[in-house]
């Protein structure tokens, strides 16, 4: 699934190919696609919108429309959005929306998980009430060594999983929370609330810098192909990745000779160093 930074990548290339567009049609190739409202109102309620500017929360891109309405696509494991030329359909394209521009926005989802709503801004329904129950993303300001910390104290779950729960870690997911905890040189099976004053501290700045750096190489593509830019360009994190899908493999901190190894937190695969991460 798509992560903070590779949400705001795609954030940040889409928004000059789409700001300032009128939409001038709509078609479903899969009504399932849509998870709010019903397809006929999600249909009649796009036409005709200006798309004002896109933005972001967590793991939800939300396209800002004018006389206040927001359009918001979760990507789930293998949803990508492009900009095609209003004569072209991608494959596996669920929902369109053509532009002003002889353009259009195509919603491509071979597993058809992912959806896109279209609700009040401000106002969203049940469906999206997980984005009302987020936490701070670790990029924000208040996301703080204090905050991690209240959020961890007395918790007797494994950190990796507090780290994948919104509520803590809005847009962290598999990938980068195992490449923070591999940067604070914390287990990711270690009890959340038995973590020291000094691990939350080098975990939250941990969270704080990989995402940064995972926006700054445009996100992570890996080998299924899942995540892809708009324009199908792949992200470049990817090559970057200390311990994440590298089990057996040789640790890449300097002077550790330690393997990576595969373990399984919750029902997610999990990796990290047994040498250097305690």
């Amino acid at each position: 699934m798509p992560e903070l930074p590779e949400v705001e990548t795609i954030r940040v290339e889409l928004e000059p190919l789409l700001a300032g567009r009128r939409i001038r049609g709509a078609s479903l190739d899969r009504n399932d696609i849509v998870g709010w409202p019903a397809p006929a109102g999600f249909l009649s309620g796009v036409r005709g919108r200006l798309i004002e500017s896109l933005d972001r929360r967590g793991k939800y891109l939300i396209v800002r429309l004018d006389r206040g309405k927001d359009l918001v696509f979760h990507l789930r494991l293998s949803g990508h959005l492009e900009v095609v030329s209003a004569s072209e359909k991608p494959r596996f394209e669920r929902a369109r929306l053509v532009l002003d521009n002889d353009q259009a926005l195509s919603f491509v989802e071979p597993r058809v998980l992912g959806r896109v709503y279209l609700a009040d801004a401000g106002a969203y329904p049940a469906r999206l009430g997980g984005m009302a129950r987020m936490g701070c993303e670790p990029i924000e300001r208040g996301f703080t060594a204090g905050y991690l910390q209240d959020k961890l104290a007395g918790r007797k779950a494994a950190v990796k999983s507090l780290l994948l729960d919104q509520r803590v870690c809005c847009g962290v997911g598999n990938i980068y929370s195992d490449e923070a905890l591999f940067r604070a040189g914390v287990r990711p099976t270690r009890a959340a609330g038995r973590l020291t004053a000094l691990e939350v501290g080098r975990l939250a700045s941990a969270l704080r810098r990989v995402l940064a750096d995972g926006i700054r190489w445009c996100g992570t593509t890996l080998g299924d192909g899942r995540y892809l830019r708009p324009g199908t360009q792949q992200g470049s994190f990817q090559r970057r990745l200390k311990v994440f899908g590298r089990a057996g493999e040789r640790c890449r901190r300097r002077g550790c000779r330690g393997t990576v190894v595969r373990t399984r937190v919750g029902n997610r695969s999990s990796y990290y160093c047994p040498e250097c991460q305690h």
